[in-house]
């Protein structure tokens, strides 16, 4: 069978299927079935066009998310700080259980890590923090802190690190750190939150 024979019985098709909707395909050219094919999409879609209260939510939530936000480092660093400190707020309130440490992480999408001074298990940056915190309980400067983290390779940072250490005084006046939380968080998140704060 030919082209044209081919379309004629995909319009006849089409046409057949939708109600309402009465041509004949004798004669019927290219244009007739451009027309017809126009005719039915625009009523597909005019079948479908309300949305639910839910849906209609979900689609402000995926435009928010596509909002471009330009934010500067010492912004991001600050909201990054804040949220290191809700999180860790978070942890305290579970009393840092650790099966409930991992719920606290779930839920703010984030990746917790409790480190102790000469653990095994540390990376490369939480020996750094807690041998810096180690150094500064000795002058008393063991305050929370936020930072960069690069991925292999990269110049641009794509993760933060809050880290906050937990200390106990001593008789003589010094404290010790008995060990740092560090708190990994996605650049992209912390960019969202403030996002929909704004």
């Amino acid at each position: 069978m030919n082209d044209s024979g081919n379309k004629d019985e995909f319009v006849t098709w089409i046409l057949f299927f939708t109600p309402g909707l009465q041509f004949t395909t004798s004669a019927m050219n290219f244009e007739t079935m451009k027309t017809g094919i126009l005719v039915v999409t625009a009523l597909l879609m005019g079948c479908g066009g309300s949305l639910s209260d839910e849906q209609r939510k979900r689609l402000h939530e995926g435009i928010d998310k596509q909002k471009i936000v330009k934010l500067s480092d010492s912004e991001i660093m600050s909201a990054s700080l804040d949220q290191g400190r809700i999180i860790f707020d978070a942890l305290d309130n579970v009393k840092f259980v650790p099966s409930k440490v991992d719920s606290v992480a779930q839920r703010y999408d984030v990746k917790i890590r409790w480190i102790t001074p000469g653990a095994n298990n540390a990376l490369e940056v939480e020996n750094q923090l807690i041998e810096a915190y180690v150094v500064g309980a000795e002058t008393g400067s063991t305050q929370d802190n936020v930072q960069e983290l690069h991925g292999p390779n990269t110049v641009e940072y794509d993760s933060l690190l809050y880290s906050r250490p937990v200390v106990t005084p001593m008789p003589d006046g010094a404290v010790n750190v008995e060990g740092v939380w560090n708190i990994y968080m996605s650049k992209k998140n912390i960019i969202l939150s403030v996002a929909q704060k704004q």
